[in-house]
Formats: structure tokens, C-alpha cells, sequence
């Protein structure tokens, strides 16, 4: 089943695992997967020892000595900047020029004075932690390329910073991304200055404050750095925060992708859909790789699966084909996971590329002015994974509400409640939560970079806004999220009530073919006529159990058992036989069996709900994922009206004091999304992973790649 996406995701898993390792910072083998790792749960960077890379660095720093010794001019180093580079400073002025820069570049706006508030939010006034110290992490590897003109010494304390996760508060708005991220960049350059108007994050993870950048210096005895000609505007003049930003928000992306699929898998299932959809030949004959790839991910998902018709098999669905939200997915994912790898590659190079402005060539002793500071490839990246989370989060909208729709979902009760439907709305309000879910992602699916105006004097005529599309990005993320929970609840629910159901049918085919044998054996109706009495009565009773679900269980049986008078009437009639007994008969007949559908599907019901489980049914995926939420997340079947914590045995809506221990061990609905949201963060990727893992094989690939390395 796995390709070239599903191996990007496996080493992104691996890199988790391995983070003790130490990052080399050597300017050309930064991951993606360690560099989220080591922003999302810090870590060391050292820099490498490689001769090769640290000679560079000096011969950098050596080449812009010598050039402005020799009386040369150097844009940012003599010059103003960006429409001021007409402006010229003495050589004794170059340290001033390097701190004017930071200084107006330090006009982000963060609250005054700082407080310890909730940063993990896009739309905190200051960026998340993560980001910032995947971007230290960056703008340490692109320094580190030697072509900045940045002392190792600056390097090494940057990263002495970053390893005792002291990390300045960034504010989130006001970059363009045009000459890099310039204002963001420009805090971290203030921390290693020792700024005391610049606060930064210090302490363990549980017990982080802030504090100004002085006194952070001060406390791990970290001598302030001064900087020299062009450091500063080294340090400022990239990508580095838009890439971090940018970097986070696609790992979250890659691992939703692959969710995704699985999650269509376990649609398939509760919808008693069919593998076909996602046959080989299907995708042989129209070769797009991430169809195929998407493809093989469900049709290997669905393995073993009871509950999905095979691969050409036949069934009796009065709807012959499934509907597009399962049917197409193929094709409506593949694009997108081919615009993801696409995005993948783009940060891949990003991340080992020098984005700075002039550029100097130690080797050959020329320097370039030029626009690698310019994140549009990280605008791009960003601007694919919102269309591909639109996508996505459509396609879980539209499965979602067809599961609930009982015209739609193949027998199961409207609003997947489990008990009587004319008192219990279980999921109807999930379907609601995710209209508004769609309608805020489709909002934010639309571009960024098209809302470009000039900046600077007219210098920055064109610029990125990646930061502004990474953020945007990450918060489409947040919302597809909750949309993958309420898909795995609701999903989860849809199982165990086609569980439940396999198990009362079954018993009730037994009783009902025992009652129909026994009432034509009284009027001395043969064997072979009560065989085919049995199929006809059950075939007829099997398809209302399918078209009946919107009622209550009594008046449901007594609709179905009355009308399955019919089908024994006409047996009768083809055997020639006198119907004048069983006519005496069918009023005690109907009856019972009411009575006895009634009993058993309460039974189940009653059964099912204390102890059932639908895991043998499910497949490869589905039943790991249903195994995560109903044994590790322990998310229960959710039984109904009776779940409501305030809900009262005995019928009084004023009794607010009876069963208070029962109200207090209840949750509500949206409780247990968020329990189910929580771990599509962290804890359910374990869980994805080994069905990933379950479904490699021998299938060349199917799509060109560059999975990264795992980290030694």
C-alpha cells in the first residue's frame, strides 16, 4: 500500500524516536522530520565539526573584511537599506548600522507588559514556541552555509541559546516575507545582543516564564554578542520563521493526509461499501501516482474487512455503486497528495538553502546582490496544503453527513443513535459543528498570495506573505482536526451499530424462520414450501430493518411483522394450498413476533452496549483505530439520551439531585471530540503508523520521492 507519502510520514514517526540524537547543523543535511522534532520537542544542535564547512564560514567572514578594507562598498554593511541603500556610512559607522537595523526592525507589536499567555494559538499576538525554535534551528543551518558572512562564534551562541530553550517572544503579525522574515528575525537577533526591551520564554517545559533577554543571558552566563559588519542583517534576512512556521504546519498536514485515507477505509466499512472502488486496474489505466498511491492505502486498509464487499464481489445495495464522497476518493486525494509531496520537496531544499542578501562567494571572491531572501516556495508549499485541507475536510463532510442521513447510510438509525430515534438526536449536532467546520476551511482555502501590495518605499514591490500563508495554513490544520475527530467518533459509533445490528439479525432470523416453520407445519404445509416461506418472509423483513430506521422499535416491528404477512401469504398461494387456517393464525403470529423482535433487539441492544465489540468485523486499519479510541482513549459507544450528564431516570427534569454520581461520570458529546481531537495531535499517530507500517509491500513505487533519512 505505501509509497512515497506514506515513507515521508514512517521517517517523520522514526525522527520522533530518535530525538536524543543531537541535530548536526552543517548547512546541507537539515530534515524536515528534525526539525519538527526538535521544535515541537526541543532537543540539541550543535555545529558540526566538518573542516570543510567551518573553513567556509571563516573564509566568508575573511572575504568581507578584506572587501572593506579595501575601501569597497557592500550593500548593508556601508549602505542603508532597501529604498535607503542610497546612503552611504563610514567604516567606523558599521557596528551603528548593524544595530539601527535590528532597531527598526524590533516594531512588531507583542503585549506590554509581556504575559505568560496561551502562545500555542495562531492568532496569539506571539508566534508558538515550537516555531520559533524550529527557527533558530534554520537560520542556524542557513548561516551555517558560509555564505552570510556570520562568525562561528555567533553560530555557536545561537545554538547555546537554543539548546537551553531560550526562546524570544516573536510577534505574530506584521511580516511580509519579502527580504525574509525581517521583523521576526529580528528578535532573535535582539535576544543574542541581550536586549533588555526583548523578552524571551526560559525555564522547563512545565515551568516556563518570561524574562527580559539580559537577564536570560545572564542566567546561563551567555555573553551578549556584538555584532559585527553584516551579522545582524545575516541573521534577519531570510526565511527561516516562515519555513519553521511552514515546516510544523505540513508534518500536521502529512499526517492528516494519511489519516485520511484510513479514515475512508472505516467509512467504507459502516457504509457496507466495496473494495472495487479502489481496484488496481482501476488506477493502471489512469496513472496519476497519488491516485494510485491513495488507492492502494484504502483497498490495503480494508484487508480482512466483513463488513466491505471484495474487490468484484457482489451485493444487493439498491444503490448499485457507492456514492462519490467513498467512491472517488482515489481520485479526489491523489492530486493532492502529489501537491503534498510537492510541498514536502520545496521545504526539503528551503531548509538547506541560503536565503540572505548580498550573497558572498568565498571561493571565488565575488559577491552577489540578488532575491534569495524571497519565500515564495514556502508561500507555495503553504497555499497547496489549504487547498489540500479544503479538499480533505469536504470529503470527511460529505462521508459524515451521508453516515448520519438515514436515506443514505444503509440501515443505520438517523443521527447514529442507539436508541429510539423520535427522543435522541446522538450525532445531530456533530453534523451541524461540521457545516460551520466546512464552511471556515473552504474560507480559508482561499490564496494569500494574491494580496500582495508594495512595501518599503516601493522596494518591496513583490513579496511572499509566507508567514502569513503558514499561519493561515496552521490554523486550516486546527479546524481539519476537529473534523478527523468527529470523523473517528461518529465512524466509531456507525461500527459498533452495524456490530450490534449483525448480532440481533441474526438472532432474529433464527426465531423468525422458527415461528414461519411452525405455522405452516400446523396447516401441514411441506418442508419445501416452508424453506421457501422462511426466504421470503426474512428477504422481506431484511429489507425494512434497512428502511424503517427513522421509527421507534415498537411501532417498527409492528410495521414490518404485519406487513411480512404478505410474502407468507403468496408461498401459500403458489403451493396451492388453503389459506383459511393460517388466516385463523396470522394475528398470533404477527403478534408474537413483534413481541419477539421487540425482546431480542432490546436484548442485544441492552448486551451490545455493556460489552460489545466490533473489531472482529473491521479491518486491517479499522480495527487498530477502533481499538485507539474505544480501549486507549476509552471514548465509549455512546448510548443515547441516557449519556446526558443531567439526564434523569425517572423522567423529573427538576430532580437536578438524582443520580448525581451517575450525571458526574457522564461526558458530554463535544467532550468526547475533544478527547478524540487531543490525541490526533500527539497520541494517535502511533497508532497510524503501524497501519502504515501493516501496509507496505512489494509494489514498485508509484510516485518519484525523496524520503528522508532517519536520523543516526
Amino acid at each position: 500500500m505505501s509509497t512515497a507519502h506514506a515513507r515521508n510520514v514512517l521517517s517523520q514517526w522514526e525522527a520522533t524516536k530518535q530525538r536524543t540524537s543531537p541535530v548536526i547543523v552543517d548547512g546541507e543535511s537539515l530534515t524536515l522530520a528534525q526539525t519538527v522534532t526538535l521544535g515541537k520537542y526541543g532537543g540539541t544542535a550543535i555545529l558540526t565539526q566538518d573542516r570543510k564547512v567551518l573553513d567556509r564560514i571563516d573564509a566568508c567572514v575573511a572575504m568581507l573584511n578584506q572587501l572593506l578594507q579595501q575601501g569597497n562598498t557592500v550593500y548593508g554593511v556601508n549602505t542603508g537599506y532597501g529604498g535607503s541603500a542610497d546612503v552611504r556610512c563610514s567604516h567606523g559607522e558599521m557596528h551603528k548600522l548593524q544595530q539601527a537595523l535590528i532597531q527598526c526592525l524590533n516594531s512588531g507589536f507583542a503585549p506590554v507588559p509581556p504575559v505568560p499567555s496561551s502562545d500555542q494559538v495562531a492568532h496569539s499576538p506571539t508566534l508558538k514556541q515550537e516555531w520559533v525554535r524550529a527557527a533558530i534551528l534554520i537560520r542556524a543551518n542557513t548561516i551555517a552555509r558560509g555564505h552570510s558572512a556570520v562568525r562561528k562564534s555567533t553560530i555557536e551562541t545561537l545554538l547555546q541559546l537554543l539548546n537551553h530553550d531560550i526562546l524570544p517572544l516573536i510577534p505574530t503579525r506584521g511580516s511580509i516575507s519579502a527580504s525574509g522574515d525581517l521583523s521576526p528575525l529580528s528578535y532573535v537577533a535582539g535576544m543574542l545582543e541581550g536586549n533588555p526591551n526583548i523578552y524571551c520564554w526560559v525555564g522547563p517545559p512545565d515551568e516556563r516564564k518570561i524574562i527580559a533577554a539580559s537577564a536570560a543571558l545572564a542566567v546561563f552566563n551567555i555573553k551578549p554578542t556584538v555584532f559585527e559588519p553584516k551579522e545582524a542583517l545575516g541573521l534577519v534576512n531570510g526565511t527561516a520563521i516562515s519555513a519553521a512556521a511552514a515546516s510544523m504546519t505540513l508534518a500536521s498536514m502529512n499526517n492528516i493526509l494519511a489519516l485520511s485515507q484510513l479514515l475512508t477505509a472505516m467509512n467504507v466499512e459502516a457504509m457496507l461499501g466495496t473494495a472495487t472502488s479502489f481496484a488496481p486496474f482501476i488506477s493502471d489505466i489512469r496513472p496519476h501516482p497519488g491516485q494510485a498511491e491513495v488507492a492502494s492505502a484504502i483497498r490495503g486498509a480494508l484487508d480482512g474487512s466483513k463488513l466491505a464487499t471484495g474487490l468484484l464481489e457482489s451485493h444487493n445495495h439498491t444503490l448499485f455503486q457507492d456514492r462519490y464522497s467513498l467512491r472517488t476518493v482515489p481520485q479526489w486525494l491523489g492530486p493532492f497528495l502529489e501537491d503534498i509531496q510537492l510541498a514536502n520537496e520545496q521545504l526539503r531544499v528551503e531548509l538547506n538553502s541560503t536565503t540572505d542578501n548580498p550573497l558572498l562567494d568565498a571561493s571565488t571572491g565575488d559577491i552577489y546582490h540578488g532575491g534569495n531572501f524571497q519565500a515564495v516556495s514556502v508561500t507555495s508549499a503553504m497555499e497547496k496544503c489549504r487547498l489540500a485541507a479544503q479538499a480533505i475536510g469536504r470529503m470527511l463532510f460529505c462521508q459524515f453527513t451521508e453516515m448520519t442521513d438515514p436515506a443514505k447510510n444503509r440501515g443505520l438509525p438517523p443521527n447514529l443513535c442507539v436508541d429510539e430515534p423520535s427522543t435522541s438526536f446522538t450525532f445531530k449536532g456533530v453534523d451541524v459543528n461540521m457545516a460551520g467546520y466546512m464552511s471556515e476551511l473552504s474560507f480559508l482555502g482561499n490564496p494569500v498570495h494574491n494580496h500582495v501590495v508594495s512595501a518599503e518605499m516601493g522596494n518591496q514591490a513583490l513579496n511572499s506573505l509566507a508567514l502569513i500563508s503558514a499561519r493561515y495554513t496552521d490554523t486550516a490544520m486546527d479546524i481539519l482536526g476537529l473534523m478527523c475527530a468527529c470523523s473517528l467518533y461518529g465512524t466509531c459509533q456507525a461500527l459498533d451499530l452495524r456490530a450490534m445490528n449483525r448480532i440481533f439479525e441474526s438472532k432474529l432470523k433464527t426465531a423468525i424462520e422458527e415461528s414461519v416453520r411452525i405455522v405452516l407445519a400446523d396447516i401441514g404445509v411441506s418442508g419445501e414450501w416452508q424453506a421457501k416461506a422462511q426466504v421470503g418472509v426474512w428477504g422481506y423483513i431484511s429489507d425494512q430493518l434497512i428502511k424503517t430506521t427513522t421509527l421507534d422499535s415498537r411501532p417498527r416491528f409492528e410495521n414490518i411483522m404485519k406487513g411480512a404477512k404478505t410474502p407468507l401469504l403468496s408461498v401459500l398461494e403458489d403451493a396451492a394450498a388453503s389459506s383459511s387456517e393460517l388466516l385463523q393464525h396470522l394475528s398470533a403470529w404477527t403478534a408474537k413476533n413483534i413481541n419477539t423482535s421487540l425482546s431480542l433487539f432490546n436484548e442485544t441492544r441492552q448486551e451490545y452496549i455493556r460489552s460489545g465489540d466490533a473489531s472482529d468485523l473491521l479491518g486491517r486499519a479499522s480495527k487498530r483505530l477502533y481499538h485507539f479510541v474505544r480501549k486507549e482513549l476509552k471514548v465509549p459507544m455512546h448510548r443515547g439520551v441516557v449519556d446526558h450528564p443531567m439526564y434523569q431516570a425517572s423522567g423529573d427534569p427538576n430532580n437536578i439531585f438524582e443520580k448525581v454520581e451517575d450525571a458526574c461520570a457522564k461526558r458530554t458529546v463535544g467532550h468526547w471530540v475533544g478527547v478524540i481531537n487531543n490525541s490526533i495531535k500527539d497520541d494517535i499517530w502511533a497508532t497510524v503508523v503501524e497501519c502504515l507500517k501493516e501496509g507496505l509491500d512489494a509494489e514498485p513505487e508509484l510516485m518519484p520521492e525523496h524520503v528522508e533519512p532517519v536520523i543516526e
